[in-house]
């Protein structure tokens, strides 16, 4: 596995998108993360991809990645978000959009890549929702034309932003990291596990995924409540095999 120097961000959980009436704490945060994506991912490619995970459910990885798409788009690189959580998707609703047609109905032939792609609201960012809810979301994830469909976005968007389940609950998001350039582990303070960090660092590592850093999110200051951004470090976990 690769051992690609990026720093630890950390960065509270918020129910929203990110917007101007964010806490400027939390808009930096993003930013900072937005950053170190630029410098970890290969810069000889025209279309980066980064796929986001979190170990358990609620440690928030939707709201963590539909953020950094948002602030990725910010810099006038055209991005696309793509919800690969085909079992309880939530891209839909942090934009507002509708889910009938998605990415589910790409890879099962219902539908059309262009009939999925639907503008997010924001500028320079588009999505991809998870689209019906399908019985075998691991086989559709991992087949061809789960390829064929990345392989055809790369030709249009500077930037890719997959969100994806649990590594730790289901297989569907270890299928998916030898199509993208890096991954993210979205871990939650207070509540993420260092059982569960390892857990789902050595599923990546089985694979030969590219993790290339953590985002720790939900943090505050324990007598002030305010959201704040903590030091950096060069992972959230100080595991050998990943520096």
């Amino acid at each position: 596995m690769a051992n690609i120097n990026t720093d630890k961000t950390r960065i509270p959980d918020n129910a929203g998108t990110l917007n101007d009436d964010f806490n400027f704490s939390v808009i930096e945060a993003y930013k900072a993360i937005r950053t170190n994506l630029i410098f970890a991912l290969p810069a000889n490619k025209k279309c980066k991809k980064v796929l986001f995970t979190s170990a358990l459910p609620s440690e928030g990885k939707t709201t963590t990645s539909v953020n950094t798409a948002i602030t990725i788009a910010q810099t006038a690189t055209k991005t696309l978000i793509i919800d690969c959580d085909l079992r309880k998707p939530r891209v839909h609703q942090k934009f507002g959009l509708t889910n009938e047609v998605g990415l589910s109905n790409v890879l099962s032939g219902m539908s059309t890549l262009e009939e999925a792609i639907k503008p997010t609201g924001k500028d320079n960012l588009w999505a991809i929702t998870s689209g019906v809810l399908p019985p075998n979301p691991a086989e559709l994830l991992g087949s061809e034309a789960m390829k064929d469909v990345i392989a055809r976005l790369e030709q249009v968007f500077d930037y890719i932003i997959i969100d994806t389940p649990p590594v730790n609950i289901v297989a569907d998001t270890l299928s998916l990291t030898k199509l993208v350039d890096g991954v993210v582990l979205v871990v939650r303070f207070k509540s993420s596990t260092h059982p569960a960090v390892k857990d789902a660092l050595a599923k990546l590592e089985f694979v030969d995924a590219n993790v290339i850093g953590t985002i720790m999110n939900s943090v505050t200051y324990s007598n002030t409540k305010k959201y704040y951004r903590g030091k950096y470090s060069k992972y959230g976990y100080k595991y050998s095999k990943y520096g």
